[in-house]
């Protein structure tokens, strides 16, 4: 966190922001609906989120991150703004506009599942962002980059260019499966509040996916 707050300050002094201003305090977690996942689904949303959730940024500082042309942000970050997921915390004139400086409402964003109740379809639809969110968008973020030359499938890991993907089937008991949900939500934790240290720094997708397969019997 702190990390954060040293950006924010850099990013003050360079855009001359009110000086008083700070970064607010977010919640760990934060419940939203499925129709949100679906417009938080789209890649470059998804990229916004993630670069907003790691610093404040202006649109401009987004787009240079990501080299696109500016205006092809302006609808996302709109968006975002609107549907909750990230806020505005300054903004300075520039020209005859008003830039604004957007940090997210949260660190991580979960679907209620209070809304599933009663509605068997609903919760297959809810599947089906979700493997479409999680999994179909990391396969093409994976080639991405490795097309790009960000990642480099002749390294191993820890090497930090390398690929560590895995798979495994394991029988566990119920309370052996409630203590390792316990210890990826740790794990996820941890990766999502990293501090960044200073000197260079590339971006990492951590995308975890772990579930039954069978229906618990007594053996």
């Amino acid at each position: 966190m702190f990390k954060i707050f040293k950006k924010f300050e850099r990013l003050k002094s360079r855009l001359n922001l009110n000086k008083k201003t700070e970064i607010p305090k977010i919640p760990d977690v934060k419940p939203i609906s499925l129709d949100i996942l679906k417009q938080m689904a789209d890649p470059i949303r998804t990229r916004l989120m993630g670069l907003v959730s790691n610093a404040p940024a202006t649109v401009q500082e987004l787009a240079s991150t990501l080299k696109v042309p500016i205006t092809r942000l302006y609808y996302h970050v709109h968006l975002l703004e609107e549907i909750g997921l990230i806020q505005v915390i300054d903004s300075h004139p520039v020209g005859g506009t008003v830039e604004k400086v957007y940090y997210a409402s949260a660190r991580q964003f979960i679907v209620d599942r209070a809304q599933f109740s009663g509605r068997p379809s609903a919760l297959v639809d809810y599947a089906n962002v979700l493997i479409d969110f999680s999994l179909t968008e990391t396969g093409k973020a994976i080639r991405k980059s490795i097309k790009s030359g960000a990642l480099d499938l002749q390294k191993s890991a820890p090497d930090p260019r390398a690929l560590q993907i895995r798979r495994g089937i394991g029988k566990l008991s119920t309370k052996q499966a409630i203590q390792f949900y316990k210890k990826l939500e740790n794990l996820i934790s941890e990766f999502t509040n990293m501090d960044q240290e200073d000197g260079e720094a590339a971006e990492y997708m951590l995308a975890v996916a772990f579930f039954p397969t069978s229906i618990a019997e007594k053996e």
